[in-house]
C-alpha cells in the first residue's frame, strides 16, 4: 500500500515523471531462469526492471534477500531496496514504516533523489513530502493512531 501511495504522490506532485509500479508476488522471478524454474531470463528481467533506471524495491522483510536474489542481474547497481531494519517498537503502522524508510513519503523522496533532473526542480516537492511525513508522525505521537487519510488511503486514479 505504501508503495502505491508513493507512486500516487509522485504522479500528483511531478505529473511529467514516468513511474513504473511492479508488484513482485513470486520472489523466484528475480533469479535467473537457469537457477530456478520460475526465474526470468536477463532479457525478461530488463524488460520489467530496465537496465539503466533507478529501481526502488520496497520489501516487507530484510533488504539483503532481494540483493542476493538479484545478484549479477542486469542493472543490479540500480536496485535500491527498502525493508525491515529492526527499527521500531510499539508504534503505529506508519511510524514503523517511517523508521524503516518504507513509508510513502520516504519512498517518494528516495525516487526524487535518484532522478537527476529533479535535484533542483524537485526540491520543493521533496520538502513538502518531508513536511507531510513530519505532520503524520506528529499526529501519531499525539493521538496514538495514524491519520484517517493515511489509514483510509485509496488509489486516486
Amino acid at each position: 500500500m505504501e508503495s502505491l501511495a508513493a507512486t500516487a504522490l509522485l504522479r500528483e506532485h511531478l505529473p511529467d515523471v514516468k513511474v513504473r509500479f511492479v508488484n513482485v508476488v513470486d520472489l523466484f522471478k528475480l533469479v535467473p531462469s537457469t537457477e530456478h524454474a520460475h526465474g526470468l531470463t536477463d532479457r525478461e528481467f530488463e524488460a520489467v526492471f530496465t537496465p539503466d533506471k533507478p529501481v526502488i524495491f520496497n520489501f516487507h522483510s530484510y533488504p539483503w534477500l532481494i540483493h542476493r536474489l538479484t545478484y549479477r542481474r542486469p542493472g543490479q547497481r540500480n536496485i535500491h531496496v527498502r525493508g525491515y531494519k529492526e527499527k521500531g517498537n510499539i508504534n503505529t503502522p506508519l511510524e514503523l514504516a517511517i523508521q524503516n524508510q518504507t513509508d510513502r513519503f520516504s519512498l517518494a523522496i528516495d525516487a526524487i533523489d535518484r532522478m537527476p533532473r529533479f535535484h533542483v526542480t524537485g526540491a520543493g516537492v521533496r520538502e513538502a513530502l518531508l513536511n507531510q511525513q513530519i505532520a503524520a508522525k506528529a499526529h501519531a505521537h499525539q493521538f496514538g493512531v495514524d491519520r484517517q487519510d493515511i489509514t483510509n488511503w485509496q488509489w486516486p486514479f
